[in-house]
Parts: structure tokens; C-alpha cells; sequence
């Protein structure tokens, strides 16, 4: 047997059909995500708002998200992954369209936060269904996986979508909602549904549950820390960047950094780091996320930039599966769908805290300053991290009753 071939077998060990199939509709979707990441200029540009105006808008997306994040996982426990996955897509590609043919404020409004609100719906869903396929052993490798198509039909969107826009804004609804379609096709094929028989009768806990975990709450707060410092690279960042002489392409040049290296690196790293204990990886991923936006205090030119990013980049490979490997393990299987809303609602409320956060601070402290707090927040959480990630469940561990 070749090389290439023992690699593959490596790759594709452990996951069953079900979870390719996933993957393979996520890969699709994503490289059709035109709309989301050019909603801000789709409104100011097509449809002429004031920025005041688009920007209330744009927020709403996040707004719905928060509230579909957690329906989703509850509606994932209860009618079940499958069920819950295609009405989110379905009517996530309904209401696409809509906003796309939406004129009145009233109609842009009310398209983006059901837009937002069923776009979300789809997420706790699909990580309760990879929990539910792949055994314990096997879930950082299926995260990382996801994450990595994610990542790789996003860039594929982001350059795709820009000479689509020239063109026509119209065509970025059509191609979003067609490939949403084609991934709920896909699932309706070909992945069944995955929620464990004894779960299904099992009516304990409710959407508060995870919130009420003694053992999840130190997880979930470490996760909004961060997220909080994570998401400054779409606030403080760009504004560092603006006072320090550089401009807007700069700016997309260092964001393509992490979209790029995430695509090349994220294989690679999840198979030197198997075995490693995962309180260990998550105070590296910590440490690396603080070290790099620490480094932007000192950061003056393109490259300077793209090196601070490539650093805190390596911490999002580490820390994106492994979390999501460790809320599979810490839920009971008939409320996996709950715990995975409840971690995914961190990064929806980290998304909208961070640019609160740093213009609130950053006239106080200066942009050094600033960043220098990050830095130290991220350390006392890898600290924290370390210790708590003693009393983590082996990955080989069974299922929680």
C-alpha cells in the first residue's frame, strides 16, 4: 500500500457515510455562501441605506442567530438532527431569496433576522448529528474535518462572491439559496436520522440545562473569553490597521491569511497533535490566540500583520474541533443538541461583544494597551484551561446515560 493510500485510510477511519455525506453537502454550501459576508455592502450599495441604518439591519442577522442557535439544539433533541437540519435549510434558502427581492426597509429587516434566525438553526443540529456517527475516538478528527471544509468553501465564496456582485447582486441569493438546497437534498438522501433510540423517550432537562452544568459552565466561559478576543480581528483589528497607515486591501490580504492557512495547515495539525491530552491543546490554542493579537501592539507593517495572524490563526485550528469534540463528551446524548446551542450561542454573543468591548475600551487604553489586555485575558484562560482539562473524559470514554 502506498504512502498516499495508509494517509487516506488514516483520514477516512472511524467515519461513516453519514458524516461524508455531511461533509460533502457542508463543502457545497459553503462554497455558495455569497451573501452573509457582503450583507453590509449589499445594503449600503444596492439598495442605498446610510450606514446608520444598514448597520441596524446587518445586526439583526446576529440577532436571529442567537435565538436560532438555541431552538435549533432544542428542536434537534426533540423532533430529531434530520428534521431539524432540513427545515432549517429549506426555509434558510426561502427567506435567502426574499431578502433578495426585499425593497422596503421593513421587508430587509425581516428577511435578514429569519434569515439569520433558520441559518443558525442548522449548525447545533449537524455537531449533534457528527456526535451521534462518530465514535468518541474519532470526533477531533471529524470536527476538524468540518471545520476545514467550512473554511475551504468560504474562500472559495469569498473571491467567487466579489465577481459575482460586479456583475449582479441578484445572482449571489440565487447561488446561496440553490446551494443550500442541494446540501438539504443531500441530507434528505442520504443521511438518516442519527438521535439515539433510548434518547428519543428521554424527556429530561430543558433549553437551560447546559447553563445549570457545573462541569460546562467553566467551559462555556472560557469559550466567551475568548471568542471575545477572537472576534476583534472584525473591530479592533481593521481600525489598528487604519491608524497605523494601512488600508482596506491590507486588511483583506491578512484576512485571507487565516482563510488560507487554515486550508493548508488544519490536516496536518490534527494528525501531529492525536494523543495529546485536550486541556493541553486548548491552553496552546489560548496561549497562541493571546500571543498573536498581543502582537499586533507592536505590528506596523503588511507583513507584521499577516505574521500576528498566521499565529492566533494556529490557535483557531486547535481550539475549533477540540471544543467541539469535548461538547459532544460532556452531553448526555438526548440533550447534545441543547449543549451544542449553548456553545454555539458563545461565538454568537462573543461576535456581538467584542466591537462592543473595544470601543467602549479603546479610547481609555490605546490600541497597545489593548491588545496587551487580550493577551493577558488569554493566558489566565489557558491557565485555567490546563487545570480543568485534568477532569476531562478520555476521548476513548463511553457515552454519557
Amino acid at each position: 500500500m502506498s504512502a498516499l493510500a495508509v494517509r487516506l485510510a488514516g483520514i477516512t477511519e472511524g467515519l461513516p457515510r453519514a458524516f461524508w455525506t455531511l461533509w460533502a453537502g457542508m463543502l457545497v454550501n459553503r462554497a455558495g455562501s455569497f451573501v452573509v459576508p457582503l450583507l453590509f455592502v449589499y445594503l449600503t450599495q444596492q439598495r442605498g441605506l446610510d450606514l446608520p441604518t444598514a448597520g441596524l439591519i446587518a445586526s439583526l442577522f446576529g440577532a436571529g442567530s442567537l435565538a436560532g442557535t438555541m431552538l435549533g439544539g432544542a428542536l434537534s433533541d426533540r423532533l430529531g438532527r434530520r428534521a431539524t437540519m432540513l427545515l432549517a435549510l429549506v426555509m434558510s434558502s426561502v427567506f435567502m431569496l426574499g431578502l433578495g427581492f426585499a425593497r422596503e426597509i421593513w421587508q430587509l429587516a425581516a428577511a435578514t433576522v429569519l434569515l439569520g434566525f433558520f441559518a443558525d438553526m442548522f449548525r447545533p443540529a449537524s455537531q449533534a448529528l457528527i456526535a451521534d456517527v462518530v465514535p468518541p475516538e474519532h470526533r477531533v478528527k471529524a470536527f476538524s474535518l468540518q471545520y476545514w471544509a467550512v473554511n475551504l468553501g468560504y474562500a472559495f465564496a469569498a473571491i467567487l462572491g466579489g465577481f459575482m456582485a460586479k456583475r449582479s447582486f441578484l445572482a449571489l441569493f440565487v447561488g446561496d439559496a440553490l446551494t443550500t438546497l442541494i446540501l438539504a437534498a443531500m441530507i434528505f438522501r442520504s443521511v438518516p436520522e442519527s438521535r439515539p433510540t433510548d434518547a428519543r423517550n428521554d424527556k429530561r432537562g430543558s433549553v437551560l440545562t447546559p447553563f445549570l452544568d457545573g462541569k460546562y459552565i467553566p467551559f462555556l466561559a472560557c469559550n466567551l473569553a475568548l471568542t471575545l478576543v477572537f472576534f476583534q480581528h472584525l473591530s479592533a483589528m481593521p481600525e489598528d490597521m487604519r491608524q497605523k497607515g494601512l488600508t482596506t486591501e491590507h486588511y483583506g490580504i491578512t484576512v485571507a491569511t487565516n482563510c488560507l492557512l487554515i486550508v493548508l495547515a488544519q490536516p496536518l495539525v490534527t494528525r501531529w497533535v492525536k494523543g495529546v491530552p485536550r486541556g493541553v491543546l486548548l491552553a496552546t490554542a489560548s496561549t497562541l490566540t493571546g500571543l498573536g493579537f498581543g502582537a499586533m501592539a507592536l505590528a506596523s507593517t503588511l507583513p507584521a500583520y499577516m505574521a500576528t495572524v498566521a499565529v492566533w490563526t494556529f490557535g483557531e485550528i486547535l481550539f475549533a474541533p477540540v471544543n467541539a469534540s469535548i461538547v459532544a463528551d460532556l452531553s448526555p446524548p438526548h440533550l447534545r443538541g441543547r449543549y451544542q446551542g449553548a456553545f454555539s450561542l458563545c461565538f454568537s454573543f462573543g461576535a456581538m461583544g467584542a466591537p462592543t468591548i473595544s470601543t467602549r475600551l479603546l479610547p481609555k487604553t490605546g490600541l497597545s494597551v489593548f491588545w496587551l489586555l487580550c493577551l493577558v485575558l488569554c493566558v489566565v484562560v489557558a491557565a485555567f484551561q490546563l487545570a480543568w482539562g485534568k477532569s476531562l473524559p478520555s476521548p476513548d470514554a463511553k457515552d454519557k446515560p
